[in-house]
């Protein structure tokens, strides 16, 4: 043991034994962590994993610190962190899996603390290609605590933890979005830039949805992995299936395996993904089907026919809005019908949208015609009550009027009698 080490040590311990204790720290005549007591007294950074611990899961879950440096908490010197007393200190980077795989890969230890906690992390890390270069002599790429921290980790449902879903983007960005640090490995370094003006961060950062995607959504936690060209499809499917499944079934899936395209992000690109809309879909400018498809080919006039079948559907389906609109106004009773376009139109139109994964416009305009059918007989049902209100209105001219001469009359009389 190093001789500054010995005196700050000593130091620690005589501070300790005068008195000079921290607030909340068990006093001599209680059981002392030695560990605690010596770094608690030592001038920083030696004292941060005391205060670290004060809010950390392990702390939480009773752990001290020889349950992850070993040695011996009750030695009140230097043996504390004798060799022969197990003590491991601060690992090398490259030893850090296995560090914390000790106890997180034994499925009988980490049963006593949360049976529902995995325990293959460390055999999936290997898998990961932070694991594959760590293994390769690669000290930069990230180990456990890049992400969960060191003195201080939390649990992921903890909004200070640096793994909850709305702290991902960042974590990852830690060493991802730092163009210096990972000069050399020639990937981009924008991911998280982008992803933050993407439709999935505005549902996760904005609308605070923690079902929104997060990087480890898409390329994995512990097994992170860049998804492969053909795989694609199968990361989006996990929350977009049937657009996936359509996807699959579509003459597009073949021409863009012979082309060696990426499936899903070729459309909808990969980090900085926008909100969908129909004009992604057509001929006309900033349509993507235009990217691949030349004017007079299939593919441009089965864009030109989905557009137009989408367009048509929507159509109605205003003409129907405005119908029920009106009659509401007139005061008719229309909430059945309301319900029922509600309820079987508009989610018409939405499988229509996704219909067109599939690349088929027979399929599209099948289903525009459905809904065109819901739409109208919901027009019709708004037609009948305007036409009823309109009834009412004009059987009610004739006693209105009948009124209207009674009283014609009865001024008469009454300046008659006058007279």
């Amino acid at each position: 043991m190093r001789p500054a080490t010995t005196r700050l040590i000593g130091l620690g311990l005589a501070l300790w034994t005068l008195g000079l204790r921290p607030a909340g720290v068990v006093a001599a005549e209680d059981k002392v962590d030695t560990c605690v007591a010596c770094h608690s007294a030592l001038p920083e950074p030696l004292n941060v994993p005391v205060e670290g611990m004060t809010h950390d899961v392990h702390g939480e879950k009773g752990l001290s610190c020889v349950d992850c440096h070993g040695g011996d908490a009750t030695a009140m010197d230097e043996t504390s962190m004798a060799p022969e007393k197990g003590f491991r200190g601060k690992p090398k980077r490259a030893d850090i899996p296995a560090f914390c795989g000790r106890c997180h890969a034994d499925e009988s230890y980490m049963r006593r603390f949360n049976p529902s906690l995995p325990t293959d992390q460390l055999q999936q890390y290997w898998t990961s290609v932070h694991g594959q270069r760590l293994r390769q002599g690669d000290e930069k790429v990230a180990t456990c605590v890049n992400c969960h921290g060191v003195h201080g980790i939390l649990p992921a449902d903890r909004a200070q933890s640096r793994i909850f879903p709305a702290n991902v983007p960042d974590t990852c960005g830690g060493c991802h979005s730092n163009a210096e640090y990972m000069a050399g490995y020639g990937i981009p370094t924008d991911q998280v830039e982008k992803y933050k003006r993407s439709v999935h961060a505005d549902m996760l950062l904005v609308q605070r949805d923690l079902s929104a995607p997060a990087c480890n959504d898409c390329h994995g936690n512990h097994g992170a992995f860049p998804p492969g060209v053909s795989s694609i499809a199968g990361v989006c499917g996990q929350c977009h299936a049937n657009n996936a499944d359509l996807f699959r079934k579509s003459p597009h899936k073949a021409a863009f395996d012979r082309a060696n395209l990426p499936e899903c992000v070729t459309c909808h690109s990969n980090h900085e993904i926008h909100r969908t809309s129909d004009a992604m879909l057509g001929v006309q400018d900033g349509a993507v089907c235009i990217r691949c498809h030349q004017a007079g080919t299939a593919g441009y006039a089965g864009a030109v026919k989905m557009r137009e079948a989408i367009e048509h559907l929507k159509t109605v389906m205003t003409d129907t809005q405005t119908l029920l609109k009106r009659a509401s106004t007139m005061g008719m009773e229309v909430s059945e019908v309301e319900y029922a376009f509600r309820e079987e139109v508009r989610p018409q139109l939405i499988k229509v949208r996704t219909q067109t994964h599939l690349g088929d416009p027979a399929a599209v305009l099948e289903m525009v015609q459905d809904g065109t059918a819901r739409a109208s007989a919901s027009q019709a049902a708004a037609q009948a009550t305007i036409a009823e209100a309109q009834a009412r209105r004009r059987n009610l001219l004739l006693p209105l009027g009948l009124i209207v001469l009674l009283m014609i009359l009865l001024y008469a009389k009454l300046r008659q009698l006058e007279r």
